[in-house]
């Protein structure tokens, strides 16, 4: 009779953990209103949102990582990204939407980086890469959205539009490019 409270030789099955991805090649155009504290002008990416992960226990947490590249009409620099966690119904903005105190300033979760002047929205586009570490602090299985904000201020024009995947214009030319964007989610501990 052995000591140990198992019997030896014991096999152990390593547990996975979750992971979920989404991947589009898709050539959206996403007009942004401006966005404004309470406007509520959010605008979901849908083919990347409705990302789906189910941690094995409440105390996991989950990496999210977002790779998005596109151009924008009209500033750059105002424009940002947004996550959202929806689980049971329940959504929760995963930046500082809900903080108090907040005032007029934009919330998010990363910004694009500005890679030309201003005036060219035609042929340079722009990518934003974010990691985050969420904790859901359930075993439900939790949806995550993407969300673009637009808080450019430059009149007359009141919204930008983001095409997700490809340069502003589409003419067949090396200098339009094309790309793919990536939203991963992945349970760790």
């Amino acid at each position: 009779m052995s000591d140990f409270p198992f019997s030896i030789p014991r096999t152990v099955v390593a547990q996975t953990p979750p992971f979920s991805y989404k991947q589009t090649a898709a050539n959206d155009s996403i007009v942004c209103e401006q966005w404004t504290t309470g406007s509520g002008n959010e605008e979901k990416i849908e083919k990347l949102s409705g990302l789906l992960i189910k941690p094995n226990s409440g105390s996991q947490k989950v990496l999210l990582q977002l790779h998005l590249l596109g151009e924008w009409s009209l500033n750059s620099f105002a424009c940002s990204v947004s996550f959202k966690r929806v689980v049971d119904g329940v959504e929760t903005w995963l930046d500082t939407h809900d903080e108090t105190g907040l005032g007029n300033k934009k919330p998010c979760n990363a910004v694009f980086g500005v890679v030309s002047l201003p005036a060219d929205v035609n042929s340079t586009p722009e990518t934003l890469s974010v990691i985050l570490v969420d904790e859901p602090n359930t075993t439900k299985e939790v949806t995550y959205d993407v969300y673009l904000l637009n808080a450019s201020k430059t009149a007359p024009a009141t919204s930008s539009t983001f095409k997700l995947n490809r340069t502003m214009d589409d003419i067949d030319d090396a200098n339009r490019e094309r790309g793919i964007s990536t939203f991963t989610a992945e349970c760790k501990g």
